[in-house]
Order: structure tokens, then C-alpha cells, then sequence
């Protein structure tokens, strides 16, 4: 069945994309990455940014297109936790992201980047984190939205 307003679907499907893409990142990240695999990583990444963009605009038009109105919904306080888990998830999603950036500069002269002990623990806890965010913001999802 077909829903009525199509931002729900694009909010679903940068849904599952984003988790696709975190999980992706997940495995693919380690200490000793081939060229291939930081390859594979870059574009978890970027589909995972546009993701998180596409989730954001998404939601902000079926805020704004919801019968109650946008001053009702952020009136809930499940509603504000939410967009604040999401803020949170967005925002520790930029070392990660930033990280992989600077590795193109070495990709492109042929060698892959070297990862110290304690980029891989940062890395690895903060898409723990944003993996269990992920899991979290859509049970605040039922009591917020009709």
C-alpha cells in the first residue's frame, strides 16, 4: 500500500541505508586495511553522510507536514529526545568521517593509511554508539509522531 505523504518512505529508506552503511563500516574497519577495503569504507561513508542528510530533510518536511503542527510535536518531550539523539549521532558521526577523509590524499599515491591503536578504539566505540542511537531513536518514534 502506497502511504500518502512520500517523505515517509524516503525516511524510511535513509533509514535503512544509514544503518546498511554503519554496520558496513563497522566490519569494514581495522588495523591493517587493504587498499580495497579503505575503498569499500569510503563509500560505507559516503552513502552513510547522505543518509544522514537525506534522514534529516526528511524528517524536518514530515515535521512540518504532520496534522498537529510542528509546535505540537516539539512540544513532546519524546519528540525532543529524539532530534537530540539524532543531533548526538550526527555530530560523533564527524570523527570517523574526517578520519577517512585524510586517507584519500595516501590512497591516491597507491598505499594504504596506517591506523594507530587509538584511532581504531575511537572509531570503534563511536560506531557502536551511533549503531545503538540508531536502534534507539526509532522506539521514541511511536510516541512521537501519529
Amino acid at each position: 500500500m502506497l502511504t500518502q505523504n512520500p517523505w515517509i518512505s524516503v525516511h524510511f529508506c535513509a533509514l535503512v541505508m544509514l544503518t546498511g552503511a554503519l554496520t558496513s563500516e563497522y566490519f569494514l574497519f581495522r588495523r591493517g586495511m587493504s587498499i580495497e577495503q579503505v575503498r569499500k569504507l569510503l563509500i560505507a561513508d559516503g552513502l552513510a553522510a547522505l543518509a544522514l542528510l537525506l534522514l534529516f530533510l526528511s524528517g524536518m518536511m514530515r515535521l512540518y507536514d504532520s496534522p498537529q503542527g510542528p509546535t505540537a510535536l516539539l512540544q513532546l518531550p519524546s519528540y525532543r529526545l529524539k532530534l537530540l539523539l539524532f543531533l548526538l549521532m550526527a555530530l560523533s558521526f564527524g570523527y570517523p568521517s574526517r578520519l577517512f577523509y585524510r586517507w584519500r590524499r595516501s590512497l591516491r599515491r597507491g598505499r594504504p593509511p596506517m591506523v594507530s591503536t587509538q584511532q581504531q578504539l575511537w572509531v570503534i566505540w563511536i560506531l557502536r554508539i551511533d549503531l545503538l542511537l540508531l536502534m534507539l531513536i526509532p522506539l521514541l518514534a511511536h510516541t512521537s509522531l501519529p
